[in-house]
């Protein structure tokens, strides 16, 4: 039997029930004093013990607090935390739309540059929250509100740590943990960048049409999630977002320092995804210049350097640092060079965080002897003769040899169509390195993938 509706929940009168889940019941309300619809979030502590009831409204209650801080057009506002009936409740925005769970259920899959919008929303969301030190830890479709005109409002953050350990789990209606990263299915301690995991979960569903890491029950989910890589996308969405799967493996690395560090850096990977950038600013994506240890004493200190800092590395070996990269990692190489640039003590530092960027062993170490030069102060290799590894200027021909070694290959998982897709990708690739990697997109298995890359190596 379903219990009547509360007339009232503190001093908002209730209008209808429009949700209810093992955290309790979402009401949509009135707020009389200021005339403006509400959602009420009724949280059930029933069955806790009084002190731990007690324990949990107080840490809930701070945990509220600090999302009221949360103050972002993307970010569902919270205006009250209080008691009803010894329950505690929190009054909140109320968002005309449905959840992105209710469009993917309708809808299992969107188009990629639709997707790709809403999650720009998504991650300014994130990092809006977590400058202010406040991590969602839920991130997932079912907490993203979608308005009529796609704006995008999501829901519960900094709530969901206490909700789901404290009642969710208690009452044993804990939902497949498709979203979650690593850490949080060992248990261990998370910070913004779980969240990140779980967007880039979320975008991966969006335009596939399934979860990334699907499972029968929840110890095969979270075994998956900490012990496999991230599949291959679809064919078709790499045919029209080659760059998509690079951003969504960033931002779902197993260890958290393997992922973008805050959700402003995973947003401007997307927009090159799109192929635009913030504002259509150029400025915005400029590669920032960083101190570097070694450089000729008669090159200019910028105007705004302080007495005793190191002089800054110029534009040009930056460019060649990302024009290597690329042949490895692909155009994520880009924004990998610019946001580690930011916080690298000197050019041998920048080459060995860049170098972690690369999964092979032996792919890294060939990273790492190529920059070498660069460490050294010599030229960068991009000014003439082709350097070691087989690397060219884009548009110039690579070694014949090398053409045919790449179609063999290639040859013995997709069959004869290798030789066009050969052909069609050597006008693009900078280098030998950057064809196989380009090549190796149209491999659907991860393990087929890896082998066709470990033939480089032969």
């Amino acid at each position: 039997m379903v219990a009547p509706l509360p007339p009232q929940i503190g001093r908002y009168v209730v209008e209808n029930l429009v949700g209810i889940g093992g955290m309790g019941q979402i009401f949509k309300a009135h707020d009389p004093d200021i005339g403006r619809p509400v959602a009420i979030k009724l949280i059930s502590t029933e069955l806790m013990s009084s002190a731990g009831r007690a324990e949990y409204i107080k840490r809930f209650r701070r945990e509220a607090q600090a999302a009221a801080r949360c103050a972002h057009p993307n970010i569902v506002a919270i205006y009250d935390f209080a008691l009803h009936e010894g329950q505690p409740f929190i009054a909140m925005e109320f968002v005309h739309g449905v959840s992105l769970r209710q469009a993917l259920d309708a809808a299992p899959v969107m188009a990629v540059p639709d997707a790709v919008r809403i999650m720009l929303q998504v991650l300014d969301a994130l990092g809006s929250a977590h400058e202010e030190g406040v991590v969602h830890q839920d991130v997932k479709p079912a907490n993203i509100m979608l308005t009529p005109d796609m704006r995008v409002k999501v829901a519960d953050f900094g709530i969901c740590r206490f909700v789901n350990m404290e009642v969710t789990i208690t009452t044993s209606s804990m939902g497949t943990p498709n979203y979650m990263s690593p850490e949080q299915c060992r248990g261990g301690p998370v910070d913004g960048r779980s969240d990140l995991f779980a967007a880039g979960a979320t975008l991966f569903e969006m335009v596939a049409g399934e979860h990334a890491f699907p499972g029968r029950n929840v110890a095969e989910v979270t075994h998956r999630i900490q012990n496999e890589p991230l599949p291959m996308l679809p064919a078709p969405v790499r045919a029209v977002a080659p760059r998509l799967q690079l951003v969504l493996e960033r931002a779902m690395g197993k260890q958290p320092e393997d992922r973008f560090d805050t959700g402003y850096e995973m947003a401007e990977a997307l927009r090159q995804v799109l192929g635009g950038r913030r504002g259509d600013e150029e400025e915005s994506t400029r590669v920032s210049p960083m101190p570097v240890a070694g450089d000729a004493p008669s090159q200019k200190a910028p105007a705004d350097a302080r007495p005793g800092t190191e002089p800054r590395l110029d534009a040009d070996t930056l460019q060649a640092l990302e024009h290597k990269l690329t042949g490895y990692i692909g155009p994520i190489a880009r924004i990998l060079v610019r946001t580690t640039s930011g916080r690298s003590r000197s050019v041998a530092d920048l080459c060995s965080q860049l170098a972690l960027s690369i999964a092979d062993g032996a792919e890294r170490e060939q990273f790492r002897l190529e920059v070498e030069l660069l460490i050294r102060g010599r030229a960068p290799a991009t000014d003439g003769a082709a350097p070691p590894g087989g690397r060219t200027a884009r548009g110039d021909r690579l070694p014949e040899h090398e053409l045919e070694r790449v179609q063999e290959a290639l040859a013995q998982y997709i069959g004869p169509i290798a030789r066009v897709l050969v052909r069609r990708a050597t006008a693009d690739a900078s280098s030998v390195e950057a064809l196989w990697l380009s090549l190796s997109n149209h491999i659907e298995s991860p393990a087929e993938r890896s082998a066709f890359l470990r033939l480089r190596q032969k």
